[in-house]
């Protein structure tokens, strides 16, 4: 059954506000954009998720949120003033839901700047090639090219780790003297390819690589492209 904007926002306990005290409570620099009405309520529609859950709290309330001077970019509605597709669009999901044929086998819920992927597990990882457990958050990493399951939980434990300010520890010996500014420069659209690549050994050394912006489309199609040929 299609739901209504109104019946998917008419919830008793919205998810909204205790998602802004996750960024009230952030020890991660926490950029939250601003998404229009409609664009809000299309991705909602679009994907059919109540204003209960997160994901729909970020869909509605927010063109996305960048963590960590836009290191991480999280989806929400999108905002295409910045370069950042809302969540139906970077999943592909057809502007009338009635022409979904099924759940996606993953979503997409944000992305790093060197290319990393964050998705949200579907209802069966396994024949999709994932690891982990259904509604898990796994990672693409573009130093091993690979699939790894995290250990933060659902969706929304997702979203307070990113902002918990351990992102530093997880991303160690990926970040280069000076990333903030190359960061922050970048239009949300574009990621920072790397050469030598990151899964080499030439590439261990952050520091002593080259690095250029490039579209994040074309940096997730070529690291798809190398894991395919260097799988193990």
């Amino acid at each position: 059954m299609i739901r209504s904007v109104a019946e998917l926002t008419d919830v008793p306990t919205p998810a909204w506000p205790a998602v802004q005290e996750v960024f009230a409570d952030a020890r991660a620099p926490v950029e939250v954009l601003p998404v229009s009405p409609d664009a809000g309520a299309s991705a909602l529609y679009r994907l059919q998720v109540t204003t209960r859950s997160v994901l729909g709290a970020l869909a509605f309330h927010t063109g996305g949120v960048l963590v960590d001077h836009g290191w991480v970019r999280v989806l929400g509605g999108g905002h295409p003033g910045r370069g950042l597709p809302g969540l139906p669009d970077a999943a592909g999901f057809p502007d009338d839901p009635a022409h979904v044929n099924g759940p996606p086998p993953a979503l997409l819920v944000g992305y790093d700047v060197l290319g990393g992927r964050f998705e949200i597990n579907g209802h069966d990882p396994a024949a999709t090639g994932r690891p982990g457990d259904p509604g898990q958050l796994c990672y693409f990493a573009p130093d091993t090219l690979e699939w790894e399951p995290l250990t933060v939980g659902g969706h929304a434990a997702w979203l307070e780790w990113l902002v918990s300010g351990h992102l530093g520890r997880f991303y160690e010996g990926l970040r280069w003297n000076g990333w903030e500014d190359d960061v922050a420069a970048l239009p949300l659209d574009h990621g920072i390819a790397v050469y030598p690549f990151l899964f080499t050994e030439e590439g261990s050394d952050i520091d002593a690589t080259t690095r250029r912006p490039a579209p994040i489309a074309e940096l997730f199609s070529w690291q798809n492209e190398m894991a395919a040929r260097f799988a193990r």
